[in-house]
């Protein structure tokens, strides 16, 4: 391996380095020194120099000016963080809140690292156009990793906090003391209840406008005003449909009476756009050619998107379904004004009576943290909804894949 490409793999193992130590300061919180933060950079700067003159002297090539010119900006960050007071107060400016000095540390080493290292893949290649595609290729990557890290840690925090809390008593009891003492049987098969009338109800619903707008409507004010209509349901705050659901379902319809059946309309009416736009992409990608050849052979047209274009856009209505049903597996203002308990026990018994969910109990229990020692309860809560929306979604992707062998 070649001088340049030592000095340039020495650049992004150092600037990958110096990023991570960047993520774990700021993550943790802990404090960090401004001479270590200042050392890192320096170390940057140098290794861009040396690669920056060696470049130029064995090829006389104005590229290695820039990777120069990047080392010296990192050395002016490096000296002009020392002016960063110990404390960066923003009250004055109506802001209410105080930034540490050892926050603005961590984010110039985690930002500057990634830079430096995307910039180690130009003189490692030797400026050419493989290492443009190889950095853009690395930031991609980096890209996906920062974008499912939290997913990740979410996870990790809600496992490990609430498997502890998942007994067998704890599944199966009766709400005792607002969730203090026993389990959370009821709003289980609440949040079951209420998910697959809510599916039920959305379902038809959504496949059936997505049918018209992509089968039947041609062009025009009505066409517009649907899309309209379902773009404007789709960008409403869930508490918006909480409040509708309550003044029109609850006092309207039932006379003021909580109940089951107008928490899942309400969360229809949330989740109706999400299946009504997934539905209609996945009819519009079965091919044109497809329908043009069953109506030549004679087959009408309800029989042709029944039989033709129905079955292989199956898998994106159920993503589409799935994505819907998740999001209100996991509300909690819609159902609070339109379908749950104050504070309540008992299982559902009808569609016109009050239940308890998972989402709203630990709402309730995360205001009693403090008060009460409720916090394993509700680590315990939030891992079963956690379990509950995965669940739906892997029996989602088990049918989707059975229709996609098949189709």
């Amino acid at each position: 391996m070649s001088g340049r490409k030592l000095i340039a793999l020495w650049l992004f193992v150092v600037s990958v380095v110096v990023a991570l130590m960047g993520f774990w300061f700021m993550a943790t919180r802990a404090s960090m020194d401004y001479w270590v933060m200042a050392g890192s950079l320096i170390l940057i700067s140098i290794t861009c120099y040396l690669s920056g003159v060696h470049h130029y002297l064995t090829t006389k090539n104005r590229h290695g000016r820039y990777i120069i010119l990047y080392g010296s900006v990192v050395l002016m960050v490096a000296g002009l963080s020392i002016y960063i007071p110990d404390v960066l107060d923003l009250r004055p400016w109506e802001i209410y809140t105080r930034i540490p000095s050892d926050f603005f540390f961590s984010f110039f080493m985690l930002i500057i690292g990634i830079l430096s290292s995307y910039v180690s893949f130009r003189p490692f290649h030797n400026f050419t156009k493989e290492g443009a595609q190889s950095g853009a290729y690395y930031i991609i990557h980096l890209s996906i990793i920062f974008t499912l890290f939290p997913l990740f840690l979410i996870m990790f925090n809600i496992i490990t906090r609430g498997m502890g809390g998942i007994t067998w008593e704890f599944l199966t009891e009766d709400i005792v003391s607002m969730g203090e003492k026993g389990g959370v049987y009821p709003a289980i098969l609440g949040t079951l209840a209420m998910i697959s009338l809510t599916a039920i109800i959305v379902l038809p619903l959504g496949v059936g406008t997505a049918i018209y707008l992509a089968e039947y409507a041609r062009k025009g004010l009505a066409v517009r005003v649907i899309r309209t209509a379902v773009n404007i349901l789709q960008g409403t705050p869930s508490i918006v449909h909480g409040l509708f659901g309550y003044a029109f379902f609850v006092l309207i319809l039932f006379n003021g009476q909580k109940c089951l059946l107008a928490g899942a309309l309400t969360l229809a009416i949330l989740t109706l756009p999400i299946v009504t736009r997934s539905a209609e992409e996945a009819l519009n990608a079965v091919p044109g050619e497809l329908r043009d050849a069953s109506l030549a052979l004679g087959a009408t047209k309800w029989q042709t998107i029944k039989k033709v274009v129905i079955p292989p856009s199956m898998p994106g209505i159920l993503t589409g379904t799935v994505l819907g049903i998740g999001r209100a597996a996991g509300e909690t203002a819609p159902i609070m004004f339109t379908a749950v308990y104050f504070s309540g026990t008992g299982t559902p018994s009808g569609l016109l009576r009050p239940i308890m969910a998972l989402p709203y109990h630990l709402l309730s229990l995360y205001r009693l943290v403090g008060y009460r020692d409720v916090e394993p309860q509700a680590w315990a809560t939030a891992l079963l909804l956690l379990i509950i929306v995965l669940g739906i979604n892997l029996s989602a992707i088990i049918v989707r894949e059975k229709y996609r062998q098949r189709f």
